[in-house]
């Protein structure tokens, strides 16, 4: 290895990095991408480079996320710091220890707040594929059964654990806290609670809640207004769920509707040990929950096969079973596509 090559992959020294992030600071202040006197001092020796990509990474990291308020504000007082401190001494390429100490207390204080401001913020993701089934334990002692194909997103604040479903279906045993209530939203409904087990299934335009045990509070809001509602009792529009109940809630162009009804609850938990129980449920609902635990998905074409009624157990991924069972029992054929998909219609 040369010299040179050497000092290119050498971890930059304190000393360089100061220097790389006034450059930053400096290029930023003018509101400029480069300049002739970057150029030179990146030339003028490979360790410089170093230093510099060290620096502007994350740089170009804040960028990605400019957009976000709260990092407006924060990059904006920095600069505006810098130009108010930093303009008179910025005229030269010339560094002296107090332009660059004051370069990189800039430098420091805007990323400083950058974590605290943004890093909270960002959500925690859990994520399992097609067949899998996990559980995960959550910071507060939480444990969150996921199921096959399922996404949940995961935040919390000293004030608040929020939780998002993204899709699939997941249980939730929360601990105790009464200081910080346990809110999981799902489409349009969210689910506010401070120590139960319940189970919400993301089901196309249906989100059916479970509860298990305890007791929970179902809202129709957005995330945006839950600190309000964790905070009193529930408005007039929740749903109060008691144990065995299931809410059955459904979006359409018409409105959002919801219906508790009692259910099983050995037979509602059923998908945690790989079996998937239907009571009398539409064929339509029944084929999508089918297809996530397949490659290849099941779907129903008509709306007269999508209504006929079915009961059964079933075992999850047994695709094959499920397709002669429904052809056998119901008036309705199946077909293969090239890409793998089943198609379900009404018999001619």
């Amino acid at each position: 290895m040369s010299m040179a090559s050497a000092a290119a992959s050498a971890e930059p020294d304190l000393g360089r990095l100061v220097e790389a992030a006034a450059w930053r600071v400096r290029l930023a202040e003018a509101g400029l991408e480069g300049s002739d006197a970057l150029e030179a001092w990146l030339a003028r020796d490979p360790a410089n480079e170093a230093a510099w990509r060290r620096v502007q990474q994350p740089w170009d990291e804040i960028g990605d996320l400019a957009t976000a308020p709260e990092l407006m504000v924060v990059r904006r007082d920095a600069l505006d710091r810098a130009r108010r401190h930093s303009r008179a001494r910025w005229i030269g390429p010339t560094f002296t220890p107090r332009r660059i100490a004051g370069a990189a207390t800039i430098a420091a204080t805007l990323a400083l707040a950058i974590v605290a401001l943004w890093g909270p913020a960002q959500p925690t993701v859990y994520e399992t594929s097609l067949g899998e089934r996990r559980v995960v334990r959550l910071d507060d002692g939480s444990r969150v059964a996921l199921d096959s194909t399922t996404r949940l997103k995961v935040r919390f604040t000293k004030d608040a654990r929020t939780l998002d479903l993204v899709r699939g279906q997941a249980r939730f045993d929360v601990a105790k806290d009464v200081t910080r209530p346990f809110s999981v939203r799902a489409g349009h409904q969210t689910i506010v609670a401070t120590g139960t087990i319940f189970s919400v299934d993301l089901l196309g335009p249906r989100v059916l809640v479970t509860l298990i045990e305890g007791r929970v509070s179902v809202v129709e809001a957005p995330p945006r207004r839950l600190l309000a509602i964790e905070r009193r009792a529930p408005p007039s529009k929740s749903i109060e769920l008691r144990v065995g109940d299931r809410l059955v809630a459904k979006a359409s162009a018409d409105g959002a509707t919801a219906e508790v009804e009692q259910v099983s609850l050995d037979k509602a938990t059923a998908w945690e040990s790989g079996q998937l129980v239907f009571e009398d449920e539409p064929l339509s609902a029944v084929a999508e929950r089918i297809s996530r635990y397949t490659s290849s998905p099941v779907i129903v074409k008509d709306r007269d096969a999508g209504a006929l009624r079915i009961s059964g157990v079933f075992t999850a991924g047994d695709l094959p079973t499920f397709v002669d069972t429904v052809t056998h029992y119901l008036p309705v054929e199946a077909a293969s596509r090239a890409d793998g998909v089943i198609e379900l219609r009404s018999r001619g």
